[in-house]
């Protein structure tokens, strides 16, 4: 499977991501929907990111920290916004980025006679930073490469 392909079919276009030096983070959209997800940073073809938004607050809280001021994490050693600044201030300085939002609902499941919430977004992003990886994108905005 083309993970990029899966990305732009399967996900919806949330917004462009423009770096702000200054506030050492990303102007873009709102989201307002809490729900569980799986969200992809793209410049053009190459894969920047796959993350997910599993929390209480799901992808509203994910993409609420690209956008939030961000200089305390940065003065505090925060590896993901040091990781961030350091890229978006080298060759990808001045791009616009794109944001693409997956959501992924929770699937009920029942467990030993107890129904659960089963989170598929972990999961899901795993996978697919995995393939991303494998299909050489540069997965430059992730921690874990």
């Amino acid at each position: 499977m083309n993970v990029l392909k899966f990305a732009k079919q399967n996900a919806a276009f949330h917004s462009f991501m423009i770096y702000d030096e200054d506030r050492k983070s990303f102007k873009l959209d709102s989201y307002d929907q809490s729900h569980p997800g799986v969200y992809f940073i793209l410049d053009g073809e190459d894969i920047l990111k796959i993350g997910k938004a599993d929390g209480n607050s799901g992808l509203k809280g994910r993409i609420s920290t690209y956008r939030t001021r961000l200089v305390r994490s940065y003065e505090t050693g925060d590896q993901t916004t040091i990781l961030w600044h350091t890229v978006m201030t080298g060759d990808l300085a001045g791009k616009k980025l794109e944001m693409y939002v997956l959501p992924v609902e929770p699937i009920k499941v029942s467990f030993k006679g107890i129904e659960l919430d089963a989170m598929m977004a972990r999961s899901l992003e795993k996978k697919l930073s995995e393939l991303a990886n494998d299909q050489n994108h540069s997965m430059r905005l992730s921690g874990q490469n």
